[in-house]
């Protein structure tokens, strides 16, 4: 039963990050509850299957419980508890004084703190899903190819869509306001911008690996004329597939989605530089060479990107207002929140004359949970984030093989925590899902060997002590892993 529940928790992952864009993202009520099944299932299979044990870090073990800390008082707000009442947004009591029959709670939309704490959970699910399924180096090596796929293939579709003219999501009629952008089959071109740039990282990397492998400078000058070779030969669709996700990105016209990618690639080429240690010859090469390919690319398809970049300052921008009328709720309630999920009533609540339109977001995903969380259910819930990030920042530094994983996953955090200062991509299902996965995997791979494989360690040290090893029923890492 175990490896038939672990190839069914595989499959189950694998339909989640393929099914996951489709309708619209995810942001259709069914949809996610759907992928939130999935995701239940494909956890509980990857728990049962009893083949590969997990042993947790320190880090991944607090990560965990400060995670479900926050959720929790994310479902108590929506929970009318009597212990809960002095904690009751006051709201509640003027509804109840005009003789409205109501339970109060500390949420102002309760159904929506279930709502929203399901997809959180829905997320971690998918994050440990990746984590107990991708401890070996071939089966996180297989993830990532198909996430970049999918990526590529939503790339492709976007721009046919874009130079047919037919501003169209899916069978649907897409927003105006994004007529001439490209979307995919999401609605907003924000999140698909952060989404194509996840596909960016994850195809540089796949298209550089070998050269993350370097030692000297010989090694490095034979290793890129085999890549050379391989671009003309079997690595060449991996370009052209690289190029189109590029330009999808570019097209999007997404000034924040090309701001957070550029902070995500730098990350990425410092982490390729503290890899390799190239000597100055070599990082000077590469760096001209990667210039050259940007300005290329940028040339190409940047038109419409660099447009918005330029006129960012003369156009009214009511976002910096939004952030200042967030930090004046937080300040109302810093401790209990106005309920998770409840951002766009207490906005109403707050809003004046300088916020005529609907503002169902605060595009800023970090002020957004602290007025529906509060402050310290919000640090909670970073502090499961930021731990896993320093997981997989350590793994960058103490691995010695397959440290594309941690450093996809370190850069592609920077991408989405910098994007989520102006937006909200975090928080559209089909893209959480999917950076979830790409993170869980990023940290599988960072944590050493006697957590990935324990049933190997435990045979180790038998041998060290003079016992009887048992019988290994798979070959040790070193011949199984990719080197």
């Amino acid at each position: 039963m175990g490896a038939f529940a672990g190839r069914a928790a595989w499959g189950l992952l694998i339909a989640i990050l393929v099914w996951a864009p489709l309708p619209y993202a995810s942001v259709i009520p069914w949809a996610y509850h759907l992928l939130a099944v999935l995701a239940a299932l494909a956890l509980a299979l990857a728990l049962w299957d009893r083949r590969r044990p997990l042993r947790l870090p320190w880090e991944l073990t607090v990560a965990i419980a400060a995670f479900l800390l926050a959720v929790g008082w994310g479902l108590l707000q929506g929970t009318p508890l009597a212990l809960l009442q002095p904690l009751a947004h006051p709201l509640w009591s003027e509804v109840g004084e005009a003789g409205l029959k109501v339970q109060p709670t500390i949420a102002l939309a309760p159904e929506g703190t279930r709502d929203n704490a399901v997809r959180l959970l829905t997320y971690g699910a998918v994050f440990l899903t990746a984590l107990l399924l991708a401890r070996e180096g071939e089966r996180a090596r297989r993830l990532f190819r198909l996430i970049f796929v999918v990526i590529a293939l939503e790339a492709a579709y976007g721009l046919i869509n874009h130079f047919a003219g037919w501003n169209t999501v899916l069978w649907e009629e897409g927003p105006k306001a994004y007529a001439g952008t490209v979307t995919g089959t999401f609605v907003n071109r924000n999140t698909f911008a952060t989404y194509t740039g996840l596909g960016v990282l994850l195809g540089l990397a796949l298209l550089t690996e070998s050269l993350l492998r370097t030692g000297t400078f010989d090694d490095f000058r034979r290793r890129l004329v085999a890549l050379g070779e391989e671009i003309m030969g079997r690595k060449g669709l991996l370009l052209v597939a690289l190029v189109l996700v590029v330009t999808a990105h570019l097209l999007t016209g997404s000034r924040g989605g090309f701001l957070s990618l550029a902070a995500g690639f730098l990350l990425f080429v410092v982490g390729a530089f503290v890899i390799t240690r190239p000597r100055p010859q070599t990082a000077f090469a590469s760096l001209t060479a990667l210039a050259l390919a940007a300005w290329g690319l940028l040339a190409l398809a940047g038109d419409v990107t660099f447009e918005r970049l330029m006129r960012a300052d003369t156009v009214d921008n009511p976002r910096t207002e939004a952030y200042a009328l967030a930090v004046e709720m937080i300040a109302e309630r810093p401790l209990a929140g106005h309920g998770l999920g409840s951002w766009t009533q207490a906005f109403q609540l707050h809003r004046d004359e300088r916020f005529p339109g609907f503002w169902d977001r605060a595009h800023n995903t970090y002020l957004e949970h602290a007025v529906e969380l509060g402050l310290p259910a919000t640090a909670l819930l970073y502090l499961a984030a930021a731990l896993v990030f320093l997981r997989t920042w350590r793994g960058l530094h103490t691995r010695r093989r397959n440290r594309i994983f941690p450093l996809v996953g370190v850069s592609a955090t920077v991408l989405v925590a910098v994007h989520s200062l102006v937006d909200f991509s975090l928080q559209i299902p089909a893209m959480a899902v999917t950076y979830a996965a790409i993170a869980g995997i990023a940290c599988a791979q960072a944590l050493p060997r006697e957590l990935r494989r324990p049933e190997l360690s435990r045979s180790h040290r038998a041998t060290a002590v003079g016992d009887r090893p048992t019988v290994r029923t798979e070959a040790p890492a070193a011949l199984t892993e990719s080197p």
